[in-house]
């Protein structure tokens, strides 16, 4: 016999659509105030333009995190190469991470390496296409060519699309303020370095002198470290051992560069390459940069959220709701049945399991296990499935090849994973993917309900490359 609670509980899983939580999309927020070096404020494009030709530097006012700890972060430029796997295993027994600066041409050629530096938890940053200092300091327009050709390969070779980028020799009188400018606009991190191994300075140079190097310091709070993972750097790898115990011995901890990592920038230093920007070009370049920046507009500039409510109590599936749960798609082109334990039941909201969920539209899925995200192939999107943020991210396609996918950024608190399985609420799974819930039947008896779904148009969920997965922990 049901007491009041249960029957409640019981009433209220018969109440029409209103079953499946959907919560909207975040909306769009300005962007960042500018800051400038050594001039005062505006945000008159004529004036910016004047304070960067007479040599200043114009910045998004930006803040970052400051590790309690002293924080040492270790970079590999320039792979990968057949030495990048050494350097993961390196740090796989150390049980440290580190961050890896690509090279698109090096992606190209070894892309499941670049996917194992992304799947073992590391960074991966981009490192231009190919390195020749002649083309990508002769125009910003060859040098933003080749970033974006190289945050496309990674992101096919990955599903990362890279915001820590580092100049091929460094920024030290290679950059200019245009070129910090564009790319700060363009929603980049450019990271330089305060310890250089040395391990560059000529061909060959001996692991011994490598560590020696890098053992001068300087030691401060945060500490970059530059070092290879190209062809040509086995001394490099034969260093790393004996560079992770120095830092160890000196109470460092380890981690990845993230956006919130504030960059390193080397001295101003001498130019060494005569460039020129008209006016026009400016405007050209700024407009791209501000699209492009849309990509991680969502994370990176949203208003700060509430914070979330705790998640309901899983009711037991015994307790509440109907035995049998039916979603069908496009009236009885397909279904999808589950019995009470199959499905959870609470909030009014049905919450479905992931991948007999898209089995039944004919899906799949990549798992991203050190990240904890399941990954998302819909015709051109992916969508990600963030259990660690408890958050979607819907990445859409532009109209240029050149530019990186629009981001789009959906909390989702009720996303959790029971014994192995992620569950989501089935609307907004469904309206997220542009379909809609178009029926809901409940049986006599509390004995089954049924969920009927119209797919859209030929992108319907029919046509799903990949969506969510059953998690093998």
């Amino acid at each position: 016999m049901m007491n009041g609670q249960q029957g409640g509980l019981q009433r209220a899983w018969k109440k029409a659509v209103t079953w499946v939580c959907c919560i909207p999309l975040l909306g769009i927020t300005a962007l960042p105030g500018m800051a400038w070096a050594g001039t005062a404020g505006e945000d008159d494009p004529e004036a910016v333009f004047a304070a960067m030709k007479a040599g200043k530097h114009v910045e998004l006012d930006k803040s970052y995190t400051t590790p309690v700890k002293p924080t040492v972060y270790l970079t590999f430029d320039d792979g990968p190469s057949k030495l990048t796997p050494q350097v993961l295993d390196i740090l796989k027994a150390e049980e440290v991470k580190g961050t890896f600066f690509v090279l698109g041409q090096q992606v190209e050629a070894q892309p499941d390496i670049a996917a194992r530096i992304v799947n073992e938890g590391h960074a991966i940053g981009n490192h231009s296409y190919n390195h020749v200092y002649n083309e990508l300091y002769s125009d910003f327009s060859v040098f933003w060519k080749q970033i974006q050709r190289t945050e496309n390969i990674i992101n096919a070779a990955t599903g990362v699309t890279p915001r820590l980028l580092r100049a091929p020799g460094g920024t030290s009188g290679n950059f200019d303020p245009f070129y910090f400018y564009f790319l700060d606009q363009a929603g980049y991190e450019v990271h330089d370095w305060n310890i250089d191994s040395g391990d560059s300075t000529k061909v060959g140079v001996p692991a011994s002198e490598i560590y020696q190097t890098v053992q001068k310091g300087p030691f401060r709070h945060e500490v970059i470290v530059l070092m290879h993972d190209s062809s040509g750097h086995g001394e490099s790898v034969k260093a790393l051992p004996k560079i992770i115990r120095l830092f160890k011995e000196r109470g460092y901890d380890f981690a990845s560069l993230t956006p919130e990592v504030k960059p390193v920038h080397g001295s101003n230093g001498k130019p060494k390459w005569s460039r020129s920007l008209s006016r026009s070009s400016f405007n050209q370049f700024a407009a791209a940069a501000a699209e492009h920046r849309q990509v991680w507009a969502p994370q990176q500039e949203a208003a700060p959220e509430p914070e979330a409510p705790p998640a309901p109590p899983t009711p037991a599936p015994e307790d509440i709701g109907p035995e049998q749960l039916s979603v069908r798609m496009n009236e009885s082109a397909s279904s999808l049945e589950l019995s009470k334990g199959q499905f959870l039941f609470h909030g009014n909201s049905f919450y479905v399991p992931l991948r007999p969920f898209v089995e039944a539209m004919g899906a799949k899925v990549e798992w991203v296990g050190d990240q904890r995200i399941a990954r998302v192939t819909y015709g051109l999107y992916t969508a990600e499935y963030d259990l660690g943020k408890q958050e979607l991210r819907l990445l859409q396609p532009r109209g240029s090849a050149l530019l990186g996918p629009v981001v789009t950024t959906v909390p989702l608190p009720g996303m959790q994973l029971k014994e192995g399985t992620i569950y989501v609420p089935l609307r907004q799974t469904v309206e997220l993917f542009g379909h809609t819930v178009t029926g809901y039947e409940a049986g006599e008896g509390s004995s089954a309900a049924v969920v009927t779904i119209q797919l859209q148009g030929s992108l319907g969920l029919q046509s799903i490359s990949g969506l969510f997965k059953r998690f093998d922990q």
